[in-house]
């Protein structure tokens, strides 16, 4: 039996917290503010700043914190032909067949 010695291999699994000037560009994306041009230009500054900050910490593993999705599993469900957006009493969305 072999013996695993430090230090240890991980991978970053899920998403990193949005920075609170993306959650504002999604609210005036939603509102009609600003256009889809604008909003990428935006989740490109936060990815940009986030993978400089997961490189400086010295992770092998990087991601773009999933930050052009709008909730984890709505954006991979809405790709199938059997799921369409709505919205729920709250204004949240939900996937309805």
């Amino acid at each position: 039996m072999s013996t695993v010695l430090p230090p240890f291999r991980a991978d970053v699994v899920g998403s990193y917290l949005r920075p609170d000037y993306l959650h504002q560009a999604r609210r005036d994306f939603a509102s009609g503010t600003i256009d889809q041009a604008q909003l990428t230009a935006v989740e490109d500054r936060a990815i940009t700043e986030l993978v400089e900050k997961q490189q400086q910490a010295g992770l092998n593993v990087i991601t773009d914190g999933e930050f052009r999705r709008s909730w984890w599993h709505l954006d991979f469900m809405l790709g199938a032909e059997w799921c369409r957006k709505s919205a729920d009493r709250a204004g949240l969305p939900v996937c309805r067949g």
